[in-house]
């Protein structure tokens, strides 16, 4: 099965939009991925990262079995928990040395504190803890996996739209992910797998509904719908006469319907968009997005882990605006240029690295060998013949 490059794509811009929002918030730079009201690269990363694992793992339970997804999801999990424990182990060192004010944590007693509170989740940067919440949403997958087997898409749906509507109306501490800061909330998981669960769903049932054709077909009236409820949220939440109202109907944290809404329309009109730039332009063109979104976990880890580091090594804040520019620009060249090198080595999974390394450097000197025997003298090759 061919890569939809306009996945790829779409998941690249959502790291541009999480990339420059993090480094460059309310600058020029941020302002093309931010300015639809309310959505951002995170909820494009949650909704995506759903679809392709409906998508793929059903690919896989009917070509192999149940048993191998469940052993691929569980393997992917241990990745996404190294992933974030390294994120927490960079927030601990830099709490340590005195740092703590980028990643908005509380002080900790050194590193067996540290340790203890990275291991167990609970050491998030601000930035930084996407993939807390990715975990939680993916584990899900173990009981839509049989259920989705059995045709119970409806009732996955059903139970999804229920507990979101639940959420709204009643959310007890135990609904909510916590991180040690002075707001120890970070999300509401029974609100954000609105992102989610349904876009199992439909990654579940790409083929049978068709889903690009469907997308394609309809691609102007998305569009168009999009906009107008754009218009909507900001000329009467955002900047209009309901403001007052807006931390009911468009608060992160507990991920509000202006935000789902508007996600679920932004997200299938960008892909829309990008195949339609696919089929006219060479797809060079949009190579940074796509090769940055091939590689997306790689990229947000990335971005997270400079988000701690630069300001302490590279550059301190406050930024001008070229600085911040320089910034953006240098972390998304490094998503793209890791994505890139990933490709031309053909890594496609990260524990094999080094496995890859030594054998290219064992193959390299091998190749290397006849050369230098052959420019030894002559006396010198015959002595040794």
């Amino acid at each position: 099965m061919n890569r939809d490059l306009a996945i790829d794509a779409t998941r690249g811009l959502a790291i541009w939009s999480m990339i420059s929002l993090h480094f460059a918030a309310g600058t020029l730079i941020a302002a093309p991925t931010h300015a639809y009201p309310y959505v951002d690269g995170m909820s494009a990363f949650v909704l995506l990262s759903g679809m392709v694992l409906g998508l793929v793992y059903r690919r896989w339970i009917e070509r192999i079995s149940l048993r191998f997804a469940y052993w691929r999801l569980t393997k992917r999990l241990a990745v996404l928990y190294v992933c974030q424990l390294t994120i927490a182990l960079i927030a601990v060192a830099a709490a340590i040395e005195g740092h703590r004010w980028l990643t908005l944590l509380l002080p900790i007693d050194g590193w067996g504190q540290g340790l203890g509170l990275a291991l167990q989740m609970r050491y998030l940067p601000s930035g930084g803890n996407i993939l807390l919440l990715y975990m939680v949403l993916m584990a899900s997958a173990y009981v839509l996996f049989p259920m989705l087997m059995r045709g119970w898409w409806p009732v996955v749906l059903g139970g999804s739209i229920a507990l979101y509507v639940v959420s709204l109306m009643f959310s007890p501490d135990w609904l909510y992910l916590t991180a040690t800061m002075a707001a120890p909330r970070i999300q509401n998981w029974a609100a954000w797998q609105i992102m989610f669960v349904p876009a199992v769903v439909v990654g579940w049932k790409w083929r049978d509904w068709r889903v690009p054709e469907f997308i394609d077909r309809w691609l102007p009236v998305i569009v168009a719908v999009a906009i107008g409820v754009a218009l909507i949220l900001h000329f009467v939440v955002d900047a209009g006469p309901w403001i007052q109202f807006e931390p009911a109907i468009a608060d992160k944290l507990d991920f509000r319907p202006a935000r789902a809404i508007g996600a679920w329309l932004v997200v299938p009109a960008i892909y829309g968009i990008f195949r339609v730039l696919l089929r006219w332009w060479h797809k060079d063109w949009l190579r940074p997005l796509v090769m940055t979104g091939t590689r997306s976990l790689d990229s947000y880890v990335l971005q997270a882990i400079a988000l701690v580091l630069i300001p302490i090594h590279v550059a301190h804040r406050p930024w001008e605006s070229v600085t911040t520019t320089c910034v953006v620009l240098t972390v998304f060249g490094l998503c793209w240029a890791w994505s890139e090198f990933r490709s031309a080595c053909h890594i496609d999974k990260l524990h094999r690295l080094p496995v890859i390394l030594a054998r290219r450097i064992e193959r390299r000197s091998h190749q290397a060998l006849p050369s230098t025997v052959a420019a030894q003298p002559a006396e010198t090759v015959g002595a040794a013949s």
